[in-house]
Protein backbone atom coordinates (compact mmCIF):
# COMPACT_ATOMS: atom_id res chain seq x y z
CA UNK A 1 0.00 0.00 0.00
CA UNK A 2 0.86 3.52 0.68
CA UNK A 3 4.42 3.75 2.23
CA UNK A 4 4.84 5.46 5.61
CA UNK A 5 5.50 9.07 5.99
CA UNK A 6 8.15 10.02 8.56
CA UNK A 7 7.34 10.23 12.04
CA UNK A 8 6.40 14.00 13.20
CA UNK A 9 7.28 15.44 16.75
CA UNK A 10 3.38 15.43 17.96
CA UNK A 11 0.65 12.79 17.64
CA UNK A 12 -1.34 15.93 16.28
CA UNK A 13 -1.14 15.21 12.25
CA UNK A 14 -2.79 11.45 12.61
CA UNK A 15 -0.65 10.29 9.29
CA UNK A 16 1.27 7.50 10.12
CA UNK A 17 1.20 6.72 6.19
CA UNK A 18 0.31 8.70 2.87
CA UNK A 19 -3.13 7.94 1.90
CA UNK A 20 -3.44 5.91 -1.40
CA UNK A 21 -4.92 8.68 -3.71
CA UNK A 22 -6.28 6.55 -6.32
CA UNK A 23 -8.43 4.45 -3.37
CA UNK A 24 -9.70 7.62 -2.44
CA UNK A 25 -10.75 8.82 -5.93
CA UNK A 26 -12.43 5.41 -6.44
CA UNK A 27 -14.13 5.50 -3.39
CA UNK A 28 -15.22 9.08 -4.01
CA UNK A 29 -17.05 7.81 -6.71
CA UNK A 30 -18.51 4.91 -5.65
CA UNK A 31 -20.50 7.11 -2.66
CA UNK A 32 -20.98 9.96 -5.04
CA UNK A 33 -23.10 7.00 -7.52
CA UNK A 34 -24.57 5.61 -4.39
CA UNK A 35 -25.83 8.96 -3.30
CA UNK A 36 -27.52 9.90 -6.62
CA UNK A 37 -28.58 6.65 -6.47
CA UNK A 38 -30.95 6.99 -3.34
CA UNK A 39 -31.82 10.86 -3.78
CA UNK A 40 -33.25 9.64 -7.05
CA UNK A 41 -34.71 6.53 -5.76
CA UNK A 42 -36.26 8.87 -2.88
CA UNK A 43 -37.62 11.08 -5.03
CA UNK A 44 -39.02 9.06 -7.56
CA UNK A 45 -41.13 6.83 -4.64
CA UNK A 46 -41.79 9.84 -2.82
CA UNK A 47 -40.83 8.87 0.46
CA UNK A 48 -38.48 10.94 2.76
CA UNK A 49 -37.23 8.13 5.31
CA UNK A 50 -33.87 7.35 3.80
CA UNK A 51 -32.50 10.86 4.35
CA UNK A 52 -30.38 9.16 7.75
CA UNK A 53 -28.85 7.02 4.58
CA UNK A 54 -28.75 9.77 2.11
CA UNK A 55 -26.81 11.85 4.93
CA UNK A 56 -24.92 9.14 5.94
CA UNK A 57 -23.45 8.80 2.13
CA UNK A 58 -23.07 12.44 1.17
CA UNK A 59 -20.72 12.63 4.27
CA UNK A 60 -18.75 9.64 3.28
CA UNK A 61 -18.59 11.61 0.11
CA UNK A 62 -17.15 14.61 1.73
CA UNK A 63 -14.34 12.65 3.60
CA UNK A 64 -12.98 10.33 0.61
CA UNK A 65 -12.56 14.08 -1.21
CA UNK A 66 -11.07 15.62 1.74
CA UNK A 67 -9.04 12.68 2.60
CA UNK A 68 -7.90 12.91 -1.51
CA UNK A 69 -7.15 16.15 -1.33
CA UNK A 70 -5.49 16.51 2.18
CA UNK A 71 -6.69 19.84 2.55
CA UNK A 72 -7.84 19.65 5.99
CA UNK A 73 -6.29 17.70 9.62
CA UNK A 74 -6.57 14.06 9.33
CA UNK A 75 -9.00 14.43 12.29
CA UNK A 76 -11.65 16.30 10.44
CA UNK A 77 -11.13 13.11 8.01
CA UNK A 78 -11.79 10.54 10.91
CA UNK A 79 -14.54 12.67 12.37
CA UNK A 80 -16.49 12.23 9.03
CA UNK A 81 -16.23 8.54 8.24
CA UNK A 82 -16.82 7.88 11.93
CA UNK A 83 -20.40 9.82 11.93
CA UNK A 84 -21.13 8.11 8.44
CA UNK A 85 -21.67 4.32 9.87
CA UNK A 86 -24.23 5.96 13.36
CA UNK A 87 -26.27 7.89 10.36
CA UNK A 88 -26.63 4.62 8.53
CA UNK A 89 -27.26 2.71 11.27
CA UNK A 90 -30.08 5.25 12.17
CA UNK A 91 -31.74 4.72 9.37
CA UNK A 92 -32.16 1.00 9.82
CA UNK A 93 -33.78 2.02 13.13
CA UNK A 94 -36.50 3.97 11.44
CA UNK A 95 -36.93 1.51 8.49
CA UNK A 96 -37.71 -1.79 11.18
CA UNK A 97 -39.66 0.82 13.38
CA UNK A 98 -42.19 1.24 10.32
CA UNK A 99 -42.13 -2.35 9.43
CA UNK A 100 -43.28 -3.00 13.78
CA UNK A 101 -45.76 -0.21 13.72
CA UNK A 102 -47.03 -1.51 10.06
CA UNK A 103 -47.82 -5.17 11.08
CA UNK A 104 -48.47 -4.47 14.79
CA UNK A 105 -47.01 -2.90 18.00
CA UNK A 106 -47.85 -6.65 19.90
CA UNK A 107 -44.95 -8.21 18.04
CA UNK A 108 -42.07 -6.28 19.02
CA UNK A 109 -40.64 -6.05 22.63
CA UNK A 110 -40.51 -2.31 22.47
CA UNK A 111 -42.94 0.34 21.02
CA UNK A 112 -42.07 1.34 18.07
CA UNK A 113 -42.56 5.08 18.80
CA UNK A 114 -39.53 4.29 21.08
CA UNK A 115 -37.44 2.44 19.30
CA UNK A 116 -36.10 5.40 16.77
CA UNK A 117 -36.07 7.79 20.12
CA UNK A 118 -34.10 5.39 22.02
CA UNK A 119 -31.31 4.18 19.72
CA UNK A 120 -30.96 6.88 17.69
CA UNK A 121 -30.21 8.97 21.41
CA UNK A 122 -27.90 6.04 22.07
CA UNK A 123 -25.94 6.82 18.62
CA UNK A 124 -25.72 10.31 19.24
CA UNK A 125 -24.47 9.68 22.60
CA UNK A 126 -21.74 7.62 20.97
CA UNK A 127 -21.05 10.17 18.39
CA UNK A 128 -20.14 12.75 20.86
CA UNK A 129 -18.23 10.51 22.97
CA UNK A 130 -16.34 9.45 19.67
CA UNK A 131 -15.68 13.06 18.86
CA UNK A 132 -14.70 13.79 22.39
CA UNK A 133 -12.37 11.01 22.60
CA UNK A 134 -10.52 11.79 19.17
CA UNK A 135 -10.27 15.51 19.68
CA UNK A 136 -8.29 14.73 22.93
CA UNK A 137 -6.28 12.09 21.39
CA UNK A 138 -5.67 14.09 17.90
CA UNK A 139 -5.16 17.74 19.91
CA UNK A 140 -2.78 16.70 22.41
CA UNK A 141 1.13 17.18 22.33
CA UNK A 142 3.15 14.45 23.58
CA UNK A 143 0.92 13.95 26.33
CA UNK A 144 0.68 10.33 26.63
CA UNK A 145 -1.73 10.32 29.51
CA UNK A 146 -4.23 12.09 27.82
CA UNK A 147 -3.80 10.18 25.06
CA UNK A 148 -4.04 6.85 26.89
CA UNK A 149 -7.36 9.12 28.43
CA UNK A 150 -9.12 9.92 24.62
CA UNK A 151 -8.42 6.39 23.38
CA UNK A 152 -10.80 5.25 26.20
CA UNK A 153 -13.16 7.54 25.87
CA UNK A 154 -13.20 7.06 21.85
CA UNK A 155 -13.31 3.33 22.58
CA UNK A 156 -16.67 3.76 24.78
CA UNK A 157 -18.32 5.52 22.55
CA UNK A 158 -17.67 2.33 19.76
CA UNK A 159 -18.55 0.16 22.25
CA UNK A 160 -22.12 1.65 23.19
CA UNK A 161 -22.71 2.20 19.31
CA UNK A 162 -22.16 -1.62 18.82
CA UNK A 163 -23.57 -2.62 22.11
CA UNK A 164 -26.81 -0.27 21.01
CA UNK A 165 -26.86 -2.15 17.63
CA UNK A 166 -27.13 -5.44 18.97
CA UNK A 167 -29.31 -4.98 21.00
CA UNK A 168 -31.51 -3.69 18.35
CA UNK A 169 -30.48 -6.51 16.31
CA UNK A 170 -31.71 -9.06 18.86
CA UNK A 171 -35.01 -6.78 18.75
CA UNK A 172 -35.25 -6.57 15.14
CA UNK A 173 -34.85 -10.66 15.10
CA UNK A 174 -37.82 -11.09 17.90
CA UNK A 175 -39.89 -9.11 15.82
CA UNK A 176 -38.96 -10.91 12.31
CA UNK A 177 -39.31 -14.71 13.82
CA UNK A 178 -42.62 -13.57 16.26
CA UNK A 179 -44.56 -12.21 12.90
CA UNK A 180 -43.21 -15.16 10.67
CA UNK A 181 -44.32 -17.84 12.92
CA UNK A 182 -47.59 -15.82 13.81
CA UNK A 183 -48.44 -14.43 10.39
CA UNK A 184 -46.95 -16.24 7.91
CA UNK A 185 -47.61 -15.47 4.33
CA UNK A 186 -49.08 -12.33 5.05
CA UNK A 187 -45.85 -10.87 6.50
CA UNK A 188 -43.53 -12.54 3.33
CA UNK A 189 -43.99 -9.11 1.43
CA UNK A 190 -40.81 -8.08 4.99
CA UNK A 191 -39.02 -10.91 3.86
CA UNK A 192 -36.53 -8.60 1.16
CA UNK A 193 -36.30 -5.87 3.92
CA UNK A 194 -35.46 -8.08 6.58
CA UNK A 195 -32.30 -9.98 4.86
CA UNK A 196 -31.56 -6.23 3.45
CA UNK A 197 -31.08 -5.08 7.27
CA UNK A 198 -29.82 -8.30 8.45
CA UNK A 199 -26.82 -7.91 5.40
CA UNK A 200 -26.52 -4.19 6.33
CA UNK A 201 -25.98 -5.16 10.08
CA UNK A 202 -23.54 -7.20 9.59
CA UNK A 203 -21.48 -5.12 7.82
CA UNK A 204 -21.77 -1.95 10.44
CA UNK A 205 -21.11 -5.03 12.93
CA UNK A 206 -17.88 -5.76 11.28
CA UNK A 207 -16.46 -2.18 10.71
CA UNK A 208 -17.59 -1.34 14.28
CA UNK A 209 -15.18 -3.99 15.75
CA UNK A 210 -12.28 -3.43 13.47
CA UNK A 211 -12.56 -0.08 14.02
CA UNK A 212 -12.39 -0.86 18.08
CA UNK A 213 -9.57 -3.16 17.42
CA UNK A 214 -7.77 -0.16 16.31
CA UNK A 215 -7.71 1.77 18.89
CA UNK A 216 -7.74 -1.29 21.51
CA UNK A 217 -4.28 -2.26 19.75
CA UNK A 218 -3.01 1.23 19.49
CA UNK A 219 0.66 1.65 21.42
CA UNK A 220 1.12 5.05 23.05
CA UNK A 221 4.70 3.78 24.18
CA UNK A 222 6.21 4.36 20.91
CA UNK A 223 6.68 7.72 18.86
CA UNK A 224 4.99 8.22 17.29
CA UNK A 225 1.93 5.83 18.54
CA UNK A 226 2.13 2.60 16.68
CA UNK A 227 -0.30 -0.28 15.81
CA UNK A 228 -0.97 -2.63 12.51
CA UNK A 229 -4.01 -1.66 11.87
CA UNK A 230 -3.50 2.40 12.57
CA UNK A 231 -0.12 2.28 10.41
CA UNK A 232 -1.30 -0.11 7.67
CA UNK A 233 -3.91 1.45 5.22
CA UNK A 234 -5.60 -1.97 3.32
CA UNK A 235 -7.55 -2.60 6.57
CA UNK A 236 -8.87 0.59 6.48
CA UNK A 237 -10.41 0.36 3.23
CA UNK A 238 -11.10 -3.39 3.59
CA UNK A 239 -13.26 -3.40 6.64
CA UNK A 240 -14.58 0.18 6.77
CA UNK A 241 -14.45 1.63 2.92
CA UNK A 242 -16.13 -1.92 1.61
CA UNK A 243 -18.07 -2.65 4.43
CA UNK A 244 -20.16 0.27 4.71
CA UNK A 245 -20.04 0.98 0.48
CA UNK A 246 -21.81 -2.52 0.54
CA UNK A 247 -24.29 -1.93 3.42
CA UNK A 248 -25.46 1.01 1.31
CA UNK A 249 -25.91 -0.62 -2.26
CA UNK A 250 -27.88 -3.15 -0.38
CA UNK A 251 -30.64 -0.98 -0.07
CA UNK A 252 -30.59 0.88 -3.59
CA UNK A 253 -31.03 -3.16 -4.46
CA UNK A 254 -34.03 -3.34 -2.31
CA UNK A 255 -35.31 0.13 -1.29
CA UNK A 256 -37.85 0.43 1.15
CA UNK A 257 -40.54 1.97 -0.67
CA UNK A 258 -41.14 -1.42 -2.28
CA UNK A 259 -41.81 -3.25 1.13
CA UNK A 260 -43.24 -0.24 3.53
CA UNK A 261 -46.24 1.97 2.90
CA UNK A 262 -45.57 5.75 2.65
CA UNK A 263 -46.77 6.88 5.92
CA UNK A 264 -46.60 5.33 9.39
CA UNK A 265 -50.80 5.38 9.65
CA UNK A 266 -51.30 2.54 7.29
CA UNK A 267 -51.77 -0.85 9.28
CA UNK A 268 -52.03 -4.53 7.70
CA UNK A 269 -55.22 -5.29 7.32
CA UNK A 270 -56.58 -8.95 7.90
CA UNK A 271 -56.33 -9.68 4.67
CA UNK A 272 -53.14 -7.74 3.14
CA UNK A 273 -49.72 -9.20 2.24
CA UNK A 274 -48.66 -6.51 1.09
CA UNK A 275 -48.70 -2.64 1.90
CA UNK A 276 -51.17 -0.92 -0.75
CA UNK A 277 -48.71 2.22 -0.69
CA UNK A 278 -45.77 -0.36 -1.82
CA UNK A 279 -47.75 -1.32 -5.19
CA UNK A 280 -47.06 1.48 -7.33
CA UNK A 281 -43.10 1.24 -6.13
CA UNK A 282 -42.07 -1.96 -6.67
Amino acid sequence: MSSLSSPTSTFTAFKQYEPNEPAAIVFTVVFALLLFAHVWQSVRAKVWYMWPLILATAVEVVGYVLRELAAVSNTFILVFIIIAPACLAANLYMLVGRAILFVGPGYAIMRPAWITPVFVGFDVLAIATQGVGSAIIFGTDNDIDKMRTGRTVLILGLFIQLVAFFAFLLLAMYFDRKTTVALRQRVAFLRPLMNAFYITGAFILLRSIYRAVEFISLDFNQRPPNGYLYVTEWPYFVLDAVPIAAATFVYNVLFPSRYLPRTKKERLGKDDQMPMAAYSHA
